[in-house]
């Protein structure tokens, strides 16, 4: 028993010599806690391979240091109140367990009472949850970007010498190579072009990961890619934009600064989002203005917009939008016949004093039916700045049939009467008109005189138009309301309504029309007070109606003599305007005569109702303008209406399907949408579920060729032309016939439309962002205003200790020294 107690003696010596290097590491590790630089070791050979030995190939190699922490830490006293604690706990654990009183029995209780106390601090340790922190850190150089206008204005020769504002940055930016040389050594560099849209100058430099290239082989690349700029074809300028995806393109990284080279002409203006984003991240925006800083004058037309289809003899009013761009002499706008170069008509251009477009409105007829081309064109006794922007072709179908007019009244008031007779004494209009009043025997009147209202929605189509007077909604029935209803909303037929004292609008509140009146309900309307003028707005002149004088204005001025009682209207119906739906749109004002008359409220409302329009009257004395010159005012008042709200029904015509190419005037490369609506039932189940659509050139040969999907009856598919010209889009099969529609793409102008400089922007563009206007001279101190802006980011690993295999390992070997030697004491 002496010599098992004595070998046993020797064995836990070597144990306590073990316990001890085990306690005095977890010493260490609690004292790492108290000064986190005690176990930070600088990553080297020895330290990757520990760490490998501990954690295999998952630790990174691209480490500075290596260091231990805890997920729950104590501090120090509290590390050392754990130690205290746990040899505590050993020692009383074994204070009366009976080992004999020699000096090998008592080292025997020692050793047991240390591995209990170091295997309480091993859990203590385990339960802080340790763990290797592997630190590494991600330098992020700044980024430099160069932002080159390369929109159409920079081919404009308006420079120092004559030369283009394109040359103008292509020289300076060679005046930037030794600069950029040298802030390449410490930035990345990009050079941007923008146009409609931000786009990079250096080929596949966005993928490029620029973060680990050397200074010098930086400064060999700015060297050698200087951007090769190419021609300025850009059709429009976006600055708001292009500053906008400058910040996007750098994809989070920091920004230094941004140098601009433009002229500062914007079609969007730059909003205070983007400057507040720059100013928020204090990046400076240094600008280089080119061009001539004085104002040169470009007027140019920038819409011309005319029905798609008309009627023969037809007033067609054109619209033409001109910007007269700062040029103050007088011009003209006129249409002229491509194919003979007749000049249709002619109007002078009037002044803007606040810069803004200003709109023409020219009305022009044809004779005979087929396809017109026409070109509105600016007349002017000075060259322009840029021609090209100075004329627009469009085309226009003449239809040579009669409109085709359902007109039903109530009773035979003074405006039934003198209306009706306008309607069968004009030429190319058939009219059916029913008089309810009437009595049984008579006569119904009109060029197509009916006996009673249509029932089916075949008898109806035969109408490109409905007029419905003072007439009590119960006289039609249910059926035939929404068939009306439908004709104006699905094939485009017009609606005009004449306001009465007895049933129109207030007798129509529920029923399936109520939808298409231009105002909210109630529709009980009352009269206004006293006596009443009517006076056009400019929503009239645009659609080419009331305009009942040849001259300039078209508005007579004895209708608003308020010393005549002939123009004065006795009764006219108030719409207050909280009822005026959002789409409805005023084409006449009723305005009080004398003291105290109330505020002006709509005599004609106009509003697009589906694939129609509907137009109403609130008044029925228009009639009393007979006895100014006969029936010149009551005619010019009625008849366009008329011609207006019929055209939308022709647009589509018999046509059992109808196809649309939209917008139909595109630059290359633009997307534009052919889609093909089937109105034919019948059609409808015949037609292919991909309806192919060939796209052909004046000349006939085919360029394009594009599917439509169909959902329904509706098909539609998008395309986007790469060449210039006019294009026919056609549709072949049996299920419909042959479709065409026609469409031009051409070269966009609109960077064209003002040549002058916009530098006062750049400037307060600069000074907004922090950011200095600089020309060649100034260039060559760039580099000492970009601040640095480089940045680290720690990508630092952490692994845990706790759930390794030396974790457990260490933990298993105490306790199974510790029941080794009590199991030698036979404690177990």
């Amino acid at each position: 028993m002496h010599l098992k107690i004595c070998c046993l003696s020797r064995v836990l010596r070597r144990v306590s010599r073990i316990a001890m290097l085990q306690r005095a590491s977890a010493v260490s590790a609690v004292l790492s806690m108290a000064s986190p630089t005690f176990a930070r070791d600088e990553a080297g050979g020895f330290s990757q391979w520990i760490a490998k030995f501990f954690f295999g190939n998952d630790v990174p190699s691209d480490v500075d240091a290596i260091r231990v922490i805890f997920s729950r830490p104590l501090p120090s006293w509290g590390w050392f109140l754990v130690v205290v604690a746990a040899f505590l706990v050993g020692l009383w654990s074994y204070r009366r367990i009976a080992t004999g009183t020699t000096k090998s029995s008592r080292l025997f209780r020692g050793c047991l009472t240390i591995v209990r106390a170091t295997t309480l601090v091993v859990v203590a340790l385990l339960i802080a949850g340790p763990m290797v922190r592997f630190e590494r850190t991600r330098v992020e150089r700044d980024r430099l970007v160069v932002l080159v206008d390369r929109s159409l204005s920079m081919s404009i020769k308006d420079g120092p010498n004559g030369e283009s504002r394109d040359d103008q940055a292509a020289e300076t930016l060679e005046a930037m190579r030794p600069m950029l040389q040298s802030v390449a050594k410490s930035k990345d560099i990009d050079f941007v072009g923008f146009a409609g849209g931000a786009f990079s100058l250096l080929p596949n430099r966005a993928a490029e990961d620029t973060s680990a290239r050397a200074s010098d082989a930086a400064t060999t690349q700015v060297s050698e890619f200087l951007p090769a700029l190419g021609a300025a074809t850009g059709d429009r300028t976006d600055l708001d934009g292009a500053l906008r995806q400058a910040l996007a393109r750098a994809s989070g990284r920091p920004l230094s600064a941004v140098v601009l080279l433009s002229d500062g002409r914007s079609a969007v203006p730059i909003s205070a989002g983007v400057l507040r984003g720059f100013e928020r991240d204090s990046i400076p925006v240094h600008t280089v203005a080119l061009g001539s800083s004085k104002r040169l004058g470009d007027a140019a037309i920038v819409s011309a917009s005319v029905p798609a289809r008309a009627f023969v003899r037809d007033r067609v009013p054109v619209e033409v939008r001109i910007d007269r761009g700062g040029v103050d002499r007088d011009l003209s706008v006129r249409i002229v016949d491509e194919t003979s170069g007749v000049e249709i008509t002619r109007r002078p251009v009037p002044t803007s004093e606040s810069g803004e477009e200003v709109s023409v409105v020219l009305d022009a007829v044809s004779e005979s039916a087929g396809d017109r081309s026409w070109r509105a064109e600016i007349v002017s006794d000075e060259q322009d700045l840029v021609r090209e922007n100075d004329a627009r072709v469009f085309a226009v179908e003449f239809v040579d049939r009669p409109l085709r007019v359902l007109y039903v009244e109530g009773s035979s008031r003074w405006e039934y009467r003198y209306f009706k007779n306008l309607l069968m004494r004009e030429k190319d209009l058939e009219s059916s008109i029913m008089l309810l009043s009437a009595d049984r025997d008579f006569a119904q009147e009109g060029n197509l005189p009916i006996a009673r209202l249509p029932r089916t929605r075949e008898e109806f189509s035969k109408y490109d138009l409905f007029i419905i007077g003072d007439v009590p909604s119960g006289f039609f029935s249910p059926d035939q309301l929404t068939i009306m209803r439908s004709e104006v909303a699905d094939r485009g037929a017009g609606l005009l309504w004449i306001g009465g004292e007895r049933n129109t609008p207030m007798s129509w509140e529920s029923t399936a029309l109520a939808d298409l009146f231009p105002f909210k309900p109630p529709f009980s309307l009352e009269p206004r007070a006293g006596v009443s003028l009517i006076e056009p707005t400019p929503a009239a002149a645009r659609l080419g109606v009331l305009r009942l004088n040849d001259d300039e204005d078209g508005w007579p001025d004895v209708l608003n003599d308020t010393s005549l009682r002939w123009p004065q209207l006795r009764y006219v119906q108030d719409i207050p305007r909280a009822r005026w739906k959002p789409t409805a749109e005023v084409l006449a004002l009723a305005e009080g005569v004398g003291a105290g008359a109330r505020e002006a409220s709509p005599a004609v409302m106009r509003m697009r109702f589906g694939a129609g329009d509907v137009v109403y009257v609130a008044t029925d004395e228009i009639w009393r303008w007979r006895y100014g010159q006969g029936e010149r005012y009551p005619e010019r008042f009625w008849v366009p209406l008329v011609r207006l709200l019929s055209r939308e029904a022709i647009a589509r015509g018999d046509a059992r399907a109808e196809l649309v190419v939209a917008p139909n005037r595109v630059v290359p490369g633009a997307s534009t949408v052919v889609s093909l609506r089937i109105v034919d039932d019948e059609s409808a189940e015949r037609a292919p579920s991909v309806v192919p659509v060939e796209i052909r050139d004046l000349s006939g040969a085919a360029v394009a060729r594009v599917e439509l999907t169909r959902d329904g009856a509706d098909a539609s598919a998008m395309f986007s032309p790469e060449r210039t010209g006019r294009f026919v889009a056609v549709a072949d099969d049996p299920a419909f016939g042959r479709l065409e529609a026609t469409f031009e793409v051409v070269r966009a102008d609109d960077e064209l439309r003002r040549g002058d400089t916009d530098h006062a922007a750049l400037s307060d563009l600069s000074q907004r962002t922090g950011g200095q206007v600089l020309n060649l001279e100034s260039l060559r101190g760039l580099a000492e205003l970009l601040p640095l802006r480089a940045r680290e980011t720690d990508e630092s690993v952490e692994r845990t200790i706790w759930d390794t295999w030396i974790a457990l390992t260490t933990l298993l070997v105490l306790l199974a020294i510790e029941w080794c030697g009590r199991r030698l004491l036979r404690l177990v």
